[in-house]
């Protein structure tokens, strides 16, 4: 019986590791067109096919949505211009870690529910602003399913406790940081240190058991490593090990993990993420921290279908191949040689940045392939997983690592001892991971918090030579960390011609508010970026509170920026960015508070004001005059 069980759970394994190995990145025979285009001032050719559909199908809906308007009163003429040359609209949700994306649901939501969701062309996000994107690619764009397999009440990363950190402390980097890690030891008071007791004893309780198993006989002689002993654990009962310490280990419902069982389950937890990136690593690509990151959010989705390319998920979506959906962006910082704010995008045509430095896009089917000079000599399909690209634009992992790693800095001997057996079974320890190793002044000899994309599709391409292309990988953070935590600034490129960008700002600025810093940072930015007056005023922020304010109103050549802040219009949705739990009431305050924010409140008004400055730059293209004059009030009411 015993034997025809093992034999049951060795088919199972196979079963399962097959699974993870058919959706790993694959080589693939190279095509015969270029795989890298020059930006030249012009969106890619899949891009400008799909935007083209895209105004073809737009046009009932919006005669739909104008016609549903209380107040404003489009003539005739003007609702056929309206379907002839609809406006191009894009959403920008920013980051914000679950508070974000709780709060642009419900945003997402309440456009879905007037009619306007589907008439949006982009939609971009990055870190919490990523997550929603996700989910909606994994539900093929249906609103109606947002958050539906999301288990809220159950953290994000098992075993990590909620706790908060200011936004101004976001970084990565630790080789480069470490003078400013030690600086950052002060901060750490504002969190109690009895959050990480039982975080401590539990990774104790995990050293004891390996070591434990290390002295069962035979077990050292095999040279078992620590994965296949987790495993081997999780196949035995624990209460044999005896030895007394044990029970220093809380085993009530007030310890972090609950109880022994509760701990099982936490490792079995990061068992499995590290059994769904092994394939990647085994067909030689650099892994991070950011591949485990972004398996537990796939976790989270849970009906991907064995299928977690990002491209193949948008191209075989019903609704995209209907031109019903926006086209999603990926947002992400590149960190090579200390760069800041160079920002590289992510789109299910193409990967690359329209920075300056670089101007470069790869078909995003065939990122992680080797590419030289812009020439292809192995081509992978497959690297795009859904799940590492969003993960690559959120920050929570690395940041919670980082203040880990500071705690630790201050603990027992055992406590680093535990870490560095946790740390083994992801594959990221080393000689060099010792008890020294957690002290500050060693604290530079890990640097696993960035994304690492290898190889670098634009390695030495010719006639750029910078940090872009002189290496072949590329380093990928956050999209938040050069203080731009609204990814706006790749849908107000001119290529993209948009009209109108709606923005739903999660960010912290103060008490987990934003007051339009994050804002202002973009702004300033786009202000450097044009040698003359040709760009966004910027407002007194300190009058902006809880209401929208749409700018660039009479700049025609600009898009219209109609900038909704986070803000407790029916709920307190003030949360931490690193708060991973929620229950059903904090899920649904959330929610509602998001649909409050984008309708104030269901007033009728503010959605007839959102009609006109939808329409406002397709009419005044055309003929001023044609506007209603209750959108003259909305305008001297909302634009800066």
């Amino acid at each position: 019986m015993k034997d025809s069980l093992l034999c049951l759970h060795f088919i199972l394994c196979i079963v399962y590791l097959i699974k993870f190995i058919s959706s790993s990145p694959t080589v693939v025979d190279c095509p015969a067109t270029s795989l890298i285009r020059e930006t030249k001032n012009e969106i890619c050719p899949e891009e400008q096919d799909y935007i083209h559909g895209k105004l073809t199908y737009l046009g009932p809906k919006l005669n739909t949505f104008f016609s549903s308007l209380k107040t404003v009163d489009f003539d005739s003429e003007t609702l056929e211009l309206l379907q002839k040359k609809p406006p191009i609209m894009g959403l920008a949700i920013s980051g914000g870690g679950y508070r974000s994306m709780l709060t642009a649901a419900g945003f997402v939501m309440e456009m879905d529910n007037i009619g306007i969701f589907d008439c949006l062309s982009y939609i971009s996000g990055l870190s919490g602003g990523s997550w929603i994107l996700m989910d909606l690619i994994s539900q093929e764009f249906n609103v109606s399913s947002l958050l539906s397999n999301w288990n809220l009440n159950d953290g994000l990363l098992k075993g990590i406790p909620d706790f908060d950190i200011h936004q101004n402390d976001i970084i990565s980097g630790m080789n480069e940081y470490n003078d400013v890690l030690v600086k950052r030891m002060v901060p750490l008071k504002d969190i109690p240190r009895s959050i990480f007791n039982n975080f401590e004893k539990s990774l104790q309780l995990a050293a004891f058991l390996l070591e434990k198993k290390d002295e069962q006989k035979g077990i050292s002689k095999r040279g078992i490593g620590p994965l296949t002993k987790f495993v081997d654990f999780f196949l035995q009962r624990t209460n044999n090990y005896g030895g007394g310490r044990e029970e220093d280990f809380d085993d009530s419902e007030d310890s972090l993990f609950g109880s022994i069982k509760s701990l099982h389950q936490v490792i079995q937890f990061y068992i499995d993420l590290h059994l769904n990136v092994r394939p990647k690593k085994t067909k030689g690509f650099t892994v991070s921290f950011t591949d485990y990151l972004g398996n537990a959010f796939k976790k989270q989705l849970g009906n991907l279908n064995n299928q977690s390319s990002f491209s193949k998920l948008v191209m075989t979506s019903t609704k995209f191949q209907n031109f019903e959906a926006p086209i999603p962006l990926f947002i992400a910082n590149c960190r090579n040689k200390h760069l800041r704010d160079v920002i590289f995008e992510f789109n299910p045509f193409e990967f690359g940045s329209w920075e300056s430095k670089l101007g470069l896009f790869v078909k995003m089917p065939y990122l992680g392939s080797n590419i030289e000079a812009g020439n292809p000599s192995r081509c992978i399909n497959g690297f795009d997983d859904i799940g590492f690209i969003t993960a690559t634009s959120s920050s929570i992992f690395n940041n919670i690592l980082i203040y880990i790693w500071q705690l630790t800095a201050q603990s027992s001997r055992e406590t680093m001892k535990a870490i560095k057996n946790i740390m083994s079974i992801f594959g990221l320890g080393n000689e060099k991971l010792d008890e020294e190793n957690f002290r500050q002044v060693s604290l530079n000899s890990l640097d696993t918090d960035y994304a690492v994309y290898q190889p670098n599709p634009f390695y030495n391409y010719p006639s750029i030579h910078n940090e872009l292309t002189q290496n072949d990988y590329l380093y990928l953070v956050d999209g938040g960390e050069d203080g731009e935590n609204i990814p706006l600034r790749p849908l107000t490129i001119p290529q993209r011609n948009l009209d109108i960008i709606f923005v739903i700002d999660s960010s912290s600025d103060e008490s987990n508010y934003p007051q339009g810093k994050k804002l202002k940072n973009i702004l300033y930015k786009l202000q450097n970026e044009h040698t003359d007056s040709d760009s966004y005023s910027i407002p007194n922020f300190d009058t902006i509170n809880q209401y929208p304010i749409a700018l660039g109103c009479n700049q025609q050549h600009l898009p219209i920026i109609f900038y909704y802040p986070n803000a407790p219009h029916s709920y307190n949705s003030n949360t931490s960015t690193f708060k991973i739990t929620y229950n059903e009431s904090e899920v649904n305050g959330m929610l509602q508070n998001g649909r409050s924010i984008f309708s104030l409140s269901s007033n009728s008004r503010h959605i007839d004001c959102v009609g006109c400055l939808i329409a406002k730059r397709s009419i005044e293209n055309v003929n001023a005059s044609r506007m209603p004059k209750i959108c003259t009030q909305c305008f001297d009411d909302y634009c800066f």
